[in-house]
């Protein structure tokens, strides 16, 4: 990719901007489904496994010619359907179970 980070201040860049999609996918969910709870949803969407995901989902955007605001948003609106197809694949494995 090549808006990888190359310096410590591109990294922290980087890591804030992932951090800022993770808080506000949290917070959108928890405010269109008040019984979630938002730090529970921030902890699963800043986990090492999810804030890679979402920085090379934002990364490729970039590299695919978005605007930074673009990629966030298509960052953010792709965290919200893998969240779903989660909840929705935990909730047909419950019922089958």
């Amino acid at each position: 990719m090549t808006n990888a980070p190359t310096t410590r201040a591109e990294a922290e860049q980087l890591g804030d901007v992932v951090g800022q999609i993770a808080f506000h996918v949290a917070r959108s969910l928890c405010e269109t489904w008040p019984h979630l709870d938002l730090e529970q949803l921030v902890g699963t969407f800043t986990r090492p496994v999810a804030t890679e995901g979402i920085a090379r989902r934002y990364l490729a955007a970039l590299d695919a010619g978005c605007t930074t605001a673009q990629a966030a948003g298509e960052t953010g609106a792709a965290l919200i359907h893998a969240w779903a197809d989660a909840r929705l694949a935990a909730a047909k494995a419950a019922r089958t179970a």
